[in-house]
């Protein structure tokens, strides 16, 4: 028997779909707090799930191996977060292989999205449970989650982000500038200030034109999974430096502060046009900083004073 959950995260619908008995849904508490409900399977193989970006149905008995072997490869991309293969398949699907490392290759997922379809496929034969497999089902959640939101005025974006009085602060810059410290000083030195995410939260721009950021499944090794949103109060490029400082950024520095931070497939046009599309209202409606600062409170209250 098949198990089908209907989560809402940063406004969209997506359906995950296993095995009842698959040790992957021991290890998925993180979207317990997005959980809308449980669906009838029989949706998902007549068609008549409705309003959702994607569906993930997951196959833990095949290892996708006929898929790649009939696939053209793209690109591969191995760096410190997952080692992920591009490939384009016999029927112009696009079929992506997931794992930790290029070294636990062999070990990780075959994700196949629907050509025609919303539809998609995670073939988890050899990784059906375990640290890795969660690793594998997380990230295959995230790249369709930024694949079909794309088009939507919807970004999932590398950063950390605190609140304060009802605004969302986020924090962007290259792995290892100190997004989750900076986010730490503000949770222990302004008084009224809590983590929303540490990670990966959802920037949208409503459909009133006001731009939110939410709270995700994916939150990194900080365990801070929050349903819920608040309104964009700035966001913040770090970078490491001797000393503490503050500008405000326009136009193409402002652009270019936050655009690498965004998950996308920049090779994809829709993704590409999507991306363009929602960075631009982004950076029209937010103030874009960047902060040159030490690890200390002084950056802390220093932004805080600047930004809000």
């Amino acid at each position: 028997m098949k198990k089908l959950n209907s989560y809402i995260v940063g406004g969209h619908r997506f359906y995950l779909c296993m095995p009842e008995e698959s040790k992957l849904w021991t290890g998925v508490d993180n979207y317990t707090p997005f959980l809308e409900s449980e669906a009838e399977v029989e949706s998902l193989v007549d068609g008549t799930l409705s309003d959702n970006v994607f569906c993930l149905d997951v196959n833990i008995e095949s290892a996708g191996n006929e898929l790649v072997e009939n696939s053209a490869m793209l690109a591969e991309f191995d760096d410190d977060t997952a080692f992920i293969s591009v490939m384009s398949g016999s029927d112009g699907e696009s079929i992506f292989g997931i794992a930790l490392n290029r070294a636990m290759r062999e070990q990780g997922g075959i994700l196949a999205t629907g050509k025609d379809s919303s539809v998609c496929k995670l073939y988890a034969g050899v990784c059906n449970g375990g640290n890795h497999g969660l690793f594998v089902l997380n990230n295959a959640l995230m790249l369709l989650y930024a694949l079909f939101t794309a088009g939507r005025n919807t970004l999932l974006i590398h950063a950390s982000v605190a609140v304060k009085e009802g605004k969302g602060y986020v924090f962007l810059g290259k792995s290892g500038t100190g997004k989750s410290t900076h986010s730490r000083l503000w949770l222990n030195n302004i008084e009224g200030t809590r983590l929303l995410n540490d990670d990966n939260p959802v920037v949208r721009i409503e459909d009133n034109g006001e731009v939110m950021v939410y709270g995700s499944p994916w939150s990194g090794k900080t365990p801070c999974y929050r349903n819920e949103r608040a309104a964009l109060g700035a966001v913040v490029r770090l970078s490491q430096a001797p000393h503490n400082a503050i500008r405000r950024l326009s136009g193409v520095q402002a652009y270019a502060a936050l655009a690498p931070s965004a998950s996308s497939m920049k090779w994809n046009r829709v993704m590409a046009d999507g991306l363009h599309k929602t960075l631009s209202g982004i950076i029209q409606s937010v103030g874009i900083y960047h902060l040159e600062c030490l690890p200390d409170a002084d950056a802390a209250y220093l932004c805080y004073n600047t930004v809000k």
